[in-house]
């Protein structure tokens, strides 16, 4: 990760915003796992299983890290069996007047993943004392779109909500009634819930919760940390001009500060105080740092990592903070949570819109690329992690 002085010029070689790249309402990006069987026939895939269409809906959550309300969300199924789950898009219910062009939006992301099928859910709890489903104008256009881009429909379903006791039902399709009912299963008692605890993901009540990750700390601590960085890069520049560099030696220091907060962060004692925050500030000052950082990003202990990023982007202030917003992106999307990368990597380009890798990470997510390709792009920029 190469970071650019703060009075670069911003770069313009990222993809221009527009509809499909409205990234504060298509931000439900979640990318292949093993979750499970196609609804029908009970059958199990890896470790989880879903054996229905409430099961299904129940497991929307994992899938996009929070309980969504009022969105549609598109599921793509594909693999060797066509089962196998791909990438979950959500977007937020259109106004009538909108439903075509954010219908449109939605099936041309779910695409980019090539899915044999799709399930088609939408999640809205309608008003007090009327039964569902609702939106049946934004089920009927999805349907259409995903035919025309050569996707099957393969589930077609309403939803109160995605929690406990929420009443789910099947919309009719055209000349075919389904009939189709049911209450959901409690989301936490879910194999994919299972699933996700096994591997500690984390599923939030909602989109807000998911902002909380990242709330920064208050301005005065920020403001104090601010201040002991300016002088210490004061102190730093009267070093250089006195001819000290302390060269391998200070980047060897940079380096274990981060193989000992990952430590930390492994044993669940993560501390991150004003001399920690200085410490880093100055790490990712250092090439060599900055790489091992991407690296870890991509290695077994990745968990670790995005936990020791989340703590910095918190608790550093602007400019810096913009190095951990953006590891902490590359993690999130390169395990598929799109939605907190999309929070991170604008905490990132808020900080510092020159970022390299925050950059990289934005723009992979305004193309719905998913993890396979940052993965690819960086190994082979960083290289494999040991």
């Amino acid at each position: 990760m190469t970071t650019d002085s703060p009075g670069s010029p911003v770069p313009d070689d990222r993809l221009p915003a527009g509809d499909l790249a409205d990234l504060e309402r298509l931000d439900g990006l979640s990318g292949p796992t093993d979750l499970a069987e196609l609804v029908g026939a009970e059958a199990t895939l890896g470790v989880v299983r879903v054996s229905g269409t409430g099961d299904l809906v129940a497991s929307l959550p994992v899938l996009i890290g929070y309980h969504p309300r009022d969105s549609l969300l598109l599921v793509g199924f594909g693999g060797p069996n066509g089962r196998r789950v791909g990438l979950t898009i959500r977007v937020d219910l259109p106004r009538p007047d909108d439903v075509g062009y954010v219908c449109a939006d939605a099936v041309g992301a779910l695409a980019t993943d090539v899915p044999a099928g799709a399930a088609v859910v939408v999640v809205d709890g309608g008003v007090a004392g009327s039964a569902g489903p609702y939106r049946s104008d934004v089920a009927a256009a999805t349907r259409s779109m995903l035919l025309e881009a050569g996707i099957e429909p393969q589930v077609l379903v309403w939803a109160a909500g995605t929690g406990r006791g929420d009443p789910w039902a099947c919309f009719d399709l055209p000349g075919q009634r389904c009939g189709c009912t049911g209450v959901l299963p409690d989301p936490a008692a879910t194999q994919a819930a299972a699933a996700a605890v096994r591997r500690g993901a984390v599923v939030l009540p909602d989109r807000a919760a998911l902002q909380d990750v990242l709330a920064a700390d208050s301005e005065s601590v920020l403001r104090r940390r601010s201040g002991l960085r300016a002088a210490e890069l004061g102190r730093a520049g009267e070093r250089a001009a006195a001819g000290d560099d302390p060269g391998p030696e200070r980047t060897a220091e940079h380096l274990e500060l981060l193989r000992g907060c990952l430590d930390d962060a492994a044993r669940c004692r993560l501390v991150v105080d004003d001399r920690t925050v200085l410490g880093f500030c100055a790490a990712f000052d250092v090439p060599a740092v900055r790489d091992a950082a991407v690296r870890h990003c991509l290695g077994p202990d990745a968990a670790h990592a995005e936990q020791l990023w989340a703590a910095l982007a918190r608790s550093m202030p602007a400019p810096e903070c913009a190095d951990p917003a953006a590891l902490l992106a590359a993690c999130a999307l390169l395990r598929g949570d799109g939605a907190l990368a999309v929070i991170a990597v604008q905490r990132a380009l808020d900080a510092f819109p020159a970022h390299r890798l925050a950059g990289i990470v934005d723009e992979m997510l305004r193309r719905v690329a998913g993890p396979a390709p940052l993965r690819s792009l960086l190994e082979r920029a960083y290289g494999r992690p040991r």
